[in-house]
C-alpha cells in the first residue's frame, strides 16, 4: 500500500494529489471516527449520569415530594482520588548500560532535572487532578495529550547548500554578502520558532476516540488512537494552514449535547458559542507499519487532522514528535502515542470499563430512597395531643386546638388523663439496618475507608487479613496510575530529546537517548504525606543508616529540622573531629585469686585501677594492725603460767612465747547445750469412720 503522505517539496499553498489508495485508506479512517462518535454518543448519557451522582443531583426532574439526595461519589471520588495520587513525584531515569560512567553521568542528571521541571510546568499536576475523577467518577477512563506547541514564521533565510562551500568561499560571502561570482545570496523561506512550549492538557471523554475493533486495555497496542476537539479560529489558521477564504464553511460549532458531559442544552450552546469562532477537528495518531507495507520501523507514528468542512485531511504527515535519523533509519523522539489513556478495571473485550461511581449506582439509589422514606415518616408522624372536652373548659379547648395556650390549664377534677399524646408510628429498625448494609456494600465496591472490610469482621486477624488485601487493590491501582504518569514523562522527555539543544544537557548526549533511557518513579511517591508521617520515616531511615557510613546524613538532617519547624541554616553544623574512641572493656573480680592473676592485674594497670606500691604498704600494716592478735606474757620457767601471774587452767605443759592460743578440746557428747532437750511426745488415739476403734 502506498504511503498516506507525499514529502516532495511542493510550492508553497498546492498540495500534492493523492493516489486512489491513499484517498480510500483516508475514508476508512473518516468511517472509523464516525462509528466511534456514534457509540461514544452512547456511552455519554451514562457518563453525564455519573457525573450528576457526584455534584449531588441525581434526580431528572423536579418533584413536589420531598426527595433526599445522599452525595456519596463526591466524598468517595475525592478519598479515592488522594489514596491513587496526591502530589507529583520526581521521575528517575535509570543509565543506558553504556553510561554509566564518566561525563556520561554529567547529562543524565541534567536532563532528568529537565524533565521534572518541564512536566511540571506543562501543568501535569493539574491535568492529573482532572484526568483521575474522569477515570473513578465519570467515565472509568482519564485521557491526555502530550504536545508541543511552537510559534513559528516563516523567513528568508540562505538556502542550506551554502554549508558545503570552502572557508575560503564562506568568508567572502560573509564579507561582502554576494556569492563568489557576484551572484546575490540563494534564499529560501525557512520556518522560525519565536516561542515553543510543552504542554500536558486533559482530554475529556466525550472527545476520545479509539478503534471499535480495539479489545484490550493498553491503548499503546491500539492500531490508532485520536481525540475530538476545538481551536479558534487564529490558531486554527497556524496549525492546520488553513485558507482564510473558506473561514465561513469551516467555523461553527457541530457538537450536539451528547458529544459533551456537562448537561447543556442547544439553544445555551449555540448563544455561547456566538462569539467564539472556532473551527472543529478530528485528529488521530496511527502506527504507520499496520497500513504501510514500506514502513521500516514498528515505532513510526503518523498524523492525521480532519477539519470540519473539508473533505480532505489538513495535516498528512509523520507526527513531528519524532525524527528519524537519515544514516541508520532509527525512529527517535517519542516511541509511544501522545494521547496516554488511564483505565484501572477492565471488562472482557470492552476497553471502555464502567467507573467506580457506575457499579456502585444501584446502592447510591437505595440510600437515597432510603433517606428520602426516614424524612417522610419524620413529617407524617408529628406529635399530636388529644384533651377531654367534658372536663376542659371550653374557652381552654379553643386555646388548646389553636396551640396558644401555654400557661396553667383550667380542669374540672383532678388533671390525671386530661390532655395525652396519640401513640405515632415508629421507623422500622430493619431500615436502618438495611442503610448500613448498602453503605457496606458500596465501600466493598470502591474500596475505600474502614466500611470496606464487610460485615463479617468480627476478630483482630480478620481485621488484619481484610486490610492486607484492601492494601494490595489499592496498591495496584495506584500502580497503575504511576505508570500513566510515567508514559506521559517517557512521551515527554522523548520530544525533549529531539527538540532541545543538545549541548545543553552536557557532553554525550544525543537524540539517540531516546530509544536507551528508561523512565520509573520510587514506589508509593505519588502519595502525599503530612509532616509527622515524613518525619517518622525519615526518623526511621536515620536509625537504621546512620552508623553504616554510607548515607550522606546532612540532607536527611535538614529534612528532619525543617519538618520540626526549625531552620536548619541555625541548628545544622558540621561535627567537630573527634579522636578515634577506645573499645569499651570491662572485667569482673570475684576473689583474692583474680587479683593475683598477672593478666588481671595487667588490664587493671592499663586502665589506671591498680593501687601504687605506697598504698599496698599502707595496707599491708593496716591489716597486721586489725588482724595479728596481741602477743601472750613471756612463760615462766616450767610452764606453769605467766610470770607473776596466778595459775592458768589450760593445761600443763610448754607455751608459746607469740601466736595462737591452743584451741580447747570439743566438749564430751550431750554436754555442749545441757539445757536442750527434746519435745514431749503425743499419743492420740484414731477412730475410724464408722466409731470403732
Amino acid at each position: 500500500m502506498e504511503e498516506l503522505t507525499n514529502n516532495a517539496p511542493t510550492v508553497l499553498g498546492e498540495k500534492p494529489e493523492l493516489s486512489a489508495d491513499v484517498k480510500k485508506q483516508i475514508k476508512l479512517f473518516k468511517q472509523g471516527v464516525e462509528s466511534c462518535k456514534q457509540y461514544r454518543r452512547k456511552l455519554v448519557k451514562d457518563w453525564q449520569v455519573n457525573v450528576d451522582y457526584r455534584r449531588g443531583k441525581p434526580f431528572a426532574g423536579v418533584s413536589d415530594e420531598d426527595r433526599v439526595s445522599v452525595p456519596l461519589d463526591w466524598s468517595l471520588t475525592k478519598g479515592k482520588e488522594s489514596q491513587l495520587f496526591s502530589q507529583v513525584p520526581a521521575v528517575r531515569i535509570n543509565h543506558p548500560p553504556h553510561t554509566t560512567s564518566g561525563p556520561a553521568l554529567t547529562w543524565v542528571h541534567s536532563f532528568e532535572t529537565y524533565i521534572n521541571d518541564q512536566i511540571i510546568e506543562a501543568g501535569v499536576e493539574s491535568t492529573m487532578g482532572e484526568a483521575l475523577p474522569d477515570c473513578i467518577n465519570a467515565a472509568g477512563i482519564g485521557v491526555v495529550v502530550v504536545a508541543r506547541q511552537a510559534i513559528t514564521r516563516d523567513v528568508m533565510l540562505p538556502a542550506p547548500d551554502l554549508q558545503t562551500l570552502s572557508e575560503e568561499d564562506q568568508a567572502i560571502i560573509a564579507e561582502t554578502q554576494l556569492m563568489p561570482d557576484g551572484s546575490p545570496i540563494p534564499m529560501e523561506p525557512t520556518s522560525k520558532v519565536l516561542d515553543s512550549k510543552y504542554s500536558v492538557s486533559r482530554i475529556s471523554p466525550a472527545d476520545f476516540l479509539w478503534p471499535l475493533s480495539f479489545t484490550g486495555s493498553d491503548f499503546d497496542l491500539a492500531p490508532w488512537v485520536g481525540r475530538s476537539g476545538r481551536a479558534p479560529w487564529p490558531e486554527a489558521l497556524r496549525l492546520f494552514h488553513l485558507d482564510p477564504s473558506e473561514k465561513d464553511k469551516m467555523v461553527g460549532e457541530t457538537r450536539n449535547p451528547l458529544d459533551r458531559i456537562e448537561r447543556i442544552s442547544q439553544d445555551t450552546l449555540d448563544k455561547n458559542d456566538i462569539t467564539d469562532e472556532s473551527v472543529s477537528f478530528d485528529e488521530i495518531f496511527y502506527k504507520e507499519f499496520l497500513y504501510n507495507p514500506d514502513a521500516t520501523s514498528y515505532a513510526a507514528i503518523h498524523h492525521l487532522v480532519f477539519v470540519e468542512g473539508k473533505d480532505e485531511p489538513v495535516i498528512n504527515e509523520p507526527w513531528q514528535g519524532q525524527q528519524i535519523d537519515k544514516e541508520s533509519g532509527t525512529v527517535l523522539g517519542s516511541q509511544k502515542f501522545p494521547i496516554r489513556v488511564l483505565t484501572l478495571s477492565y471488562i472482557t473485550d470492552d476497553p471502555i470499563p464502567p467507573s467506580d461511581s457506575a457499579i456502585g449506582r444501584p446502592q447510591i439509589d437505595e440510600i437515597n430512597k432510603s433517606r428520602t422514606q426516614m424524612i417522610r415518616q419524620r413529617e407524617r408522624s408529628l406529635p399530636i395531643r388529644w384533651f377531654d372536652v367534658n372536663r376542659v373548659d371550653p374557652a381552654i379547648q379553643y386555646a388548646l386546638m389553636r396551640g396558644t395556650w401555654q400557661g396553667m390549664i383550667p380542669v374540672q377534677g383532678i388533671g390525671t388523663n386530661i390532655i395525652g399524646e396519640v401513640a405515632r408510628a415508629g421507623m422500622p429498625q430493619e431500615n436502618f439496618v438495611f442503610d448500613r448494609i448498602a453503605k457496606t456494600d458500596l465501600n466493598e465496591f470502591w474500596q475505600a475507608g474502614p466500611g470496606s472490610f464487610g460485615r463479617d469482621i468480627e476478630t483482630r486477624a480478620e481485621v488484619d487479613a481484610a486490610a492486607t488485601s484492601t492494601d494490595v487493590r489499592v496498591a495496584r491501582e495506584r500502580a497503575k496510575v504511576g505508570k500513566f504518569f510515567v508514559g506521559i514523562a517517557e512521551v515527554l522527555g522523548g520530544l525533549i530529546s529531539i527538540f532541545e539543544e543538545p549541548s545543553s544537557f552536557g557532553e554525550g548526549f544525543t537524540p539517540f537517548v531516546s530509544k536507551t533511557l528508561s523512565y520509573s518513579i520510587l514506589a508509593d511517591s505519588t502519595v502525599l504525606l503530612d509532616s509527622n508521617q515524613r518525619l517518622k520515616r525519615l526518623m526511621q531511615f536515620v536509625n537504621f543508616t546512620a552508623k553504616s557510613g554510607w548515607v550522606d546524613i546532612e540532607s536527611v538532617l535538614k529534612e528532619v529540622a525543617t519538618l520540626s519547624g526549625l531552620d536548619p541554616a541555625v541548628v545544622i553544623k558540621p561535627p567537630k573531629p573527634r579522636p578515634p574512641v577506645e573499645p569499651n572493656m570491662s572485667l569482673r573480680l570475684t576473689g583474692i585469686e583474680d587479683l593475683l592473676n598477672p593478666l588481671a592485674l595487667a588490664f587493671m594497670m592499663k586502665a589506671g585501677q591498680a593501687p601504687p606500691i605506697e598504698m599496698i604498704e599502707e595496707a599491708k600494716k593496716l591489716i597486721e594492725a586489725s588482724v595479728t592478735p596481741p602477743i601472750p606474757p613471756p612463760m615462766e620457767e616450767g610452764g606453769q603460767g605467766p610470770i607473776g601471774g596466778a595459775p592458768s587452767d589450760l593445761p600443763m605443759g610448754p607455751r608459746p612465747l607469740n601466736g595462737p592460743l591452743p584451741e580447747p578440746a570439743p566438749p564430751a557428747v550431750g554436754e555442749a547445750n545441757p539445757n536442750w532437750s527434746a519435745l514431749n511426745r503425743v499419743n492420740q488415739r484414731v477412730v475410724s469412720r464408722e466409731g470403732d476403734e
